[in-house]
C-alpha cells in the first residue's frame, strides 16, 4: 500500500514477499567506472538515444535494473506503478539531480540558483513565487494575447511556406512562436520575432540562438566530463553566452513592465506577483524571470511540431479536430491531441528523484537516499498499458475512457510538488495555436517516421516539413 496526498491507495499494490535491494538486476561493472563505459563514444549506447538504451537493457535485465554511473547507484524503472511509488516517498522537499554547471554559473553570477537546479529549503523558496502560473485566473489572462500571437504565426506561415505550401523545419519557426507567447507573460513584454521586417533583426537571431545554445549548454555541461571546474569549456560558454544575451533582455523587459505596470495595473498579473513578492529580492525576480521564459521554450516548440506531423499523417484526427473548432465546440478533441503527442513523443526524458524514505519498487525494497529514475517515454508507448500504443488516438484521453488507461504510464510534465508549474499556460498558447493553424490551413507532408533525440530536453530527430494548403 502506497500513500499519496494524504490517501493510502492499494490499487496497483503486490502482496508478494519483498527482495532485498541487492538482487535488483544488474550489469558487470567495469572497475572505478561501473557502468559508464557503456556509453563512452565507442560504447555500446549513445546518450542521444538513451531511450532505445534503455528499451535495450530492459530485454536483458527486465523492467526494473541498476546502473553505476558517477559512482552511484541509479534504479531505472519501466513499471508505472514504481512511479507512482517513487512520487509518493519524494518528501516534502522532493531532491533530484541538480545540473551542477548551471547552478555553479547562476551562484556566481547572481547569487541565485532558480527552480530547475535547486533543491531543498532554496528550492521551496522559488518555487512559491512560481506558484501563480497554476492559477487559472492568471492563465485566463493572457489568452487575448496569446490569440493575437496566434494570429500573427498564421500570417508568419503564409509569408515563408514556399511555392507548394511548404513550410520546412516546422520546429524553427515555432520556436519563434514560442519566444513571443512566453515573452508577454515573462517579462511582459513582446519579444518581436515574427514581423516580416524584423524577422532579420538582432532580437530574434539573440533569443533563439541563445535558447538553443542554453539547451545545448546545459546537457553537453551534464553528461561530459566535468572539465568546466578547471577551466571553462566550450559547454560551460555557451551556458554563460546564452545566460549572458537572455539576462540584458529580461532586464530591460523588466524595466518596460514595471513602467507599465503604473498605467495598467491588472495588465501584467504574474510579474505583478513576484514585485508584490516580498520574500524576493531583485536579483531572485530577475533570475526567477530568466528561469520561467527559457522554461516557455522548452517543450512547445517540439510538442507543437511533432502534433502538426501527426496531425498531416491522420486526415481523420486532423477532420474531427477541424470540425470541433468549426462547430465552436469545447475543444475537447484539440486538447486531446496534445495529450496524445506528449504521450507518443514527450520532450522531458525521464523524472528522477532521490527517495526520502525506502519504498517498494517492483517487489524490491529500495533504502532511502536512492536515486530513481522512470521513463514515462518507454511505459507511455507501451502495449500494456496503452492499446495500440504507437498509433495517433486522441480518444484515449476522453474522461469516459480514463480506466483504460495507467495514470503514471504517461506524465510528460512530472507529478507532485515539482510538476511542471508553466503546464496550464504553455497548454493555452498550444491549443489557441493550434485552433488558428487548423481553422485556416489543411495539413499534409512527407515526412517519414520521426523520432526523439536527447538534448537535454527530448525534440526531434530530424527536420520537420509540413504543407499548409489554405482551407
Amino acid at each position: 500500500m502506497v500513500k499519496i496526498n494524504g490517501k493510502w491507495l492499494t490499487k496497483y499494490f503486490s502482496t508478494a514477499k519483498v527482495k532485498p535491494y541487492d538482487e535488483i538486476p544488474t550489469l558487470p561493472e567495469w572497475p572505478f567506472l561501473g557502468h559508464a563505459y557503456l556509453f563512452f563514444p565507442n560504447g555500446k549506447y549513445k546518450l542521444e538515444r538513451l531511450g532505445d538504451a534503455i528499451l535495450d537493457l530492459r530485454r536483458t535485465l527486465g523492467n526494473i535494473f541498476k546502473l553505476n554511473l558517477n559512482g552511484d547507484d541509479l534504479v531505472v524503472s519501466l513499471n508505472p506503478d514504481d512511479a507512482r511509488s517513487m512520487y509518493a516517498a519524494e518528501g516534502k522537499l522532493p531532491y533530484r539531480p541538480s545540473f551542477p554547471a548551471l547552478a555553479n554559473y547562476r551562484k556566481n553570477t547572481f547569487g541565485s540558483i532558480g527552480v530547475v537546479p535547486g533543491n531543498g529549503e532554496e528550492w521551496l523558496h522559488y518555487r512559491k513565487a512560481v506558484l501563480p502560473l497554476l492559477k487559472s485566473n492568471i492563465v485566463v489572462a493572457y489568452a487575448e494575447d496569446h490569440k493575437l500571437i496566434a494570429s500573427r504565426f498564421v500570417d508568419y506561415i503564409r509569408r515563408k511556406r514556399g511555392r507548394s505550401n511548404e513550410l520546412n523545419d516546422v520546429f524553427h519557426h515555432l520556436l519563434k512562436f514560442a519566444i513571443e507567447a512566453t515573452s508577454i507573460t515573462c517579462p511582459g513584454v513582446l519579444f518581436n520575432c515574427l514581423d516580416e521586417s524584423l524577422d532579420k533583426s538582432d532580437v530574434s537571431n539573440v533569443i533563439t540562438k541563445a535558447s538553443v545554445d542554453f539547451m545545448e549548454g546545459m546537457y553537453r555541461t551534464l553528461v561530459e566530463p566535468p572539465f568546466w571546474k578547471m577551466w571553462k569549456t566550450k559547454s560551460y560558454r555557451k551556458l554563460e553566452q546564452s545566460h549572458t544575451a537572455i539576462h540584458r533582455l529580461i532586464a530591460d523587459g523588466i524595466e518596460k513592465t514595471k513602467k507599465d505596470l503604473k498605467n495598467n495595473p491588472n495588465k501584467h498579473p504574474f510579474m505583478a506577483s513576484l514585485f508584490e513578492n516580498s520574500t524576493l529580492s531583485e536579483n531572485e525576480i530577475l533570475v526567477l524571470a530568466m528561469e520561467v521564459f527559457l522554461g516557455g521554450l522548452d517543450a512547445t516548440p517540439t510538442t507543437l511540431a511533432m502534433t502538426l506531423h501527426y496531425l498531416a499523417q491522420n486526415p481523420e484526427a486532423q477532420s474531427k479536430a477541424f470540425n470541433e473548432i468549426y462547430s465552436q465546440k469545447q475543444l475537447k478533441y484539440v486538447e486531446a491531441c496534445l495529450k496524445e503527442t506528449l504521450r507518443l513523443a514527450p520532450s522531458a526524458g525521464a523524472s528522477s528523484r532521490y527517495l526520502a524514505e525506502e519504498a517498494v519498487l517492483s517487489g524490491y525494497l529500495v533504502p532511502a537516499n536512492t536515486l530513481v529514475a522512470v521513463f514515462s517515454p518507454i511505459t507511455s508507448r507501451d502495449e500494456k498499458y496503452f492499446h495500440s500504443p504507437l498509433e495517433f488516438i486522441p480518444e484515449r484521453w476522453f474522461r469516459e475512457n480514463k480506466a483504460m488507461r495507467h495514470p503514471f504510464a504517461s506524465i510528460p510534465f512530472g507529478f507532485g510538488a515539482r510538476v511542471c508549474p508553466g503546464r496550464h499556460l504553455v497548454n493555452q498558447e498550444m491549443v489557441i495555436l493550434l485552433t488558428e493553424i487548423l481553422r485556416n490551413f489543411k495539413l499534409n507532408s512527407n515526412n517519414g517516421q520521426v523520432g526523439m533525440i536527447h538534448r537535454m530536453n527530448r525534440i526531434p530527430d530530424q527536420e520537420i516539413a509540413i504543407f499548409f494548403n489554405d482551407r
